[in-house]
């Protein structure tokens, strides 16, 4: 579990920086009326993604775990077959269906210039899928390089191919430079796809060979098989142990994708409504939506990779019976160590922030409205933690559906905050609005969480510690920035910053690991009885 979970919360904040600071370069290349047709693609892409596999990867990984921990390795690997062959035909349907209408979708959007940006990325659908189910056999088998390496190749293949290519295409006009970046995307999922299948074989083939060694050396191994292979699920139970898990995690993965589609209409029009025009209310919004949450993203998505490595061993001492106090609560104190110097990070410093990453593709005004965008949605930072880790922890009791209620409800709060906040405070009130969607969210499902386990950690190492570090890092990194703009005000802003962030994380780190909020020999032991879990939990199944 811990080695899990540190693999893929590292290569995740690689993965997701990569990620960050892709769009500064496509932006300057492209330029806004590029970015505009870029960002009128994703939100029906996005969706689309979500329904194809929105829930296969955490409901694959808990099925495989579940089975593995019983020792029926056999069910675990047929689990793979039947999540893939249903999803895989939805994802062709709707790859086909998007390339067929492309024309008409862009013309609704108000821009049939988008038609072949759809043409571009709609393959992606397909591979994404197929990852999808893949990712979750590897960490259902507590495997998590495969599932982070893999992200790690789409981020760096998309940044270097999408990047080429809308520069290669841009002199044929700014709908093929877009076409370009998103077939960049294209590439990258097809990429991934290549190295998990690949991944995949190897680990059969190893398997086989083993199991022909331990047949030979054990002839009561076929006996032992026997009576699992007889109570073992049918493939109709199986799907719908596999699908009724998925269905409710992906109708969750729906609700924030639709509320953005919901926004793109809604905030534009309530901006243009109050005097705004169009071309700024269209900027302002592609703020909101584009830097402003790149930035609130990234840290999310790192607790999500931490939840998901922690799905697998939850659903394992679940399915045992076993007390799951204890793995919740080295969960909780994991992403509160994250997300409360990343809250404060945003909250008072959201201008050197995003003058670090957006400074070369934002004017003066754009960043300050970036910066002003981001200290309201910070603490959505903490709130989308939160969340990330109750639902995590209901999905290991069979309870996914109720995240998603709680969801749903947060995004009626905020698709009715959003017209009198937006009419009230302008873009700033989008941003308000959609804080309180994850502040309510959270704080339901943290409710739900509490009822099937134990919600608890240590308020000094998970709060107090890591609140008191977290200040004390924005301390140092602004006396580091005051002290270098004395000393060297010829100094760019960016390298300030810089050395102001390497400042800040030294000390947070100096801090929570001298007092013991991070015990770094536990982590060590961690990772050691980690590695030896997983290599018995191989033999077991490997004997079967």
């Amino acid at each position: 579990m811990g080695k899990s979970a540190a693999a893929l919360a590292a290569i995740g904040i690689i993965a997701k920086l990569i990620g960050a600071l892709y769009r500064v370069p496509l932006t300057n290349i492209i330029g806004a009326e590029g970015m505009g047709l870029y960002q009128m693609v994703f939100p029906l892409y996005t969706v689309l993604l979500a329904f194809c596999g929105g829930g296969i990867t955490s409901a694959v990984a808990r099925v495989v775990a579940k089975y593995v921990a019983l020792g029926d390795d056999v069910t675990a690997r047929r689990t793979l077959r039947v999540a893939l062959v249903p999803l895989a035909i939805t994802a062709a349907a709707c790859t086909v269906a998007v390339a067929l209408l492309r024309n008409v979708i862009s013309s609704v959007q108000g821009n049939t210039d988008a038609g072949i940006a759809y043409l571009a990325i709609c393959p992606s659908l397909l591979f994404a899928c197929v990852i999808g189910v893949l990712r979750g056999y590897f960490q259902g088998k507590a495997q998590a390089l495969p599932s982070g390496i893999s992200q790690l190749i789409e981020q760096v293949i998309k940044l270097a191919l999408g990047l080429y290519l809308g520069k290669l295409l841009l002199s044929y006009g700014v709908k093929y430079a877009v076409a370009g970046a998103l077939l960049g995307v294209s590439a990258s999922e097809l990429a991934a796809l290549i190295y998990l299948s690949v991944r995949f074989i190897v680990m059969r083939k190893r398997r086989v060979k083993t199991v022909f060694r331990v047949a030979a050396a054990n002839a009561e191994a076929s006996a032992e098989l026997a009576p699992r292979t007889a109570n073992a699920p049918s493939d109709r139970e199986l799907m719908k142990e596999l699908y009724s898990f998925a269905l409710p995690v992906t109708l969750g993965a729906l609700v924030l994708p639709a509320t953005q589609m919901i926004d793109s209409v809604l905030v534009i029009n309530l901006l243009m409504h109050g005097g705004t025009g169009r071309a700024d209310a269209t900027a302002l919004f592609g703020l909101f939506v584009g830097p402003v949450g790149t930035l609130i993203n990234m840290p999310t998505v790192v607790v999500l990779s931490v939840a998901i490595a922690f799905l697998p061993a939850l659903t394992s001492a679940v399915a045992r019976g076993e007390d799951v106090g204890e793995k919740v609560r080295t969960a909780i104190k994991w992403i509160m160590l994250f997300v409360l110097p990343v809250t404060f990070a945003f909250l008072l410093f959201p201008d050197r922030v995003c003058s670090a990453l957006y400074s070369r593709g934002l004017t003066a005004a754009q960043l300050d409205w970036a910066a002003r965008l981001l200290r309201v949605q910070a603490l959505g930072v903490l709130y989308a933690g939160v969340l990330q880790l109750c639902t995590t922890v209901l999905q290991a009791y069979n309870k996914a559906h109720r995240p998603v209620i709680n969801l749903v409800i947060g995004a009626c709060v905020k698709v009715a905050l959003t017209p009198a906040l937006v009419r009230a405070f302008g873009i700033i009130g989008a941003s308000g609005a959609t804080t309180a969607c994850y502040a309510v969210a959270a704080t339901l499902t943290a409710r739900s969480a509490y009822k099937c386990a134990p919600i608890a950690a240590s308020v000094k190492n998970a709060l107090l510690l890591p609140l008191a570090f977290s200040l004390a890092g924005c301390a140092a990194f602004y006396g580091t920035v005051q002290t270098l703009s004395v000393l060297a005000p010829s100094m760019p802003t960016l390298w300030q910053s810089i050395i102001g962030a390497a400042t800040f994380l030294l000390s947070y780190a100096a801090g929570i690991i001298g007092t013991g909020a991070l015990d770094v020999r536990a982590a060590a032991s961690a990772l050691k009885n980690g590695r030896r879990a997983s290599e018995k939990s191989e033999q077991k199944s490997d004997k079967s």
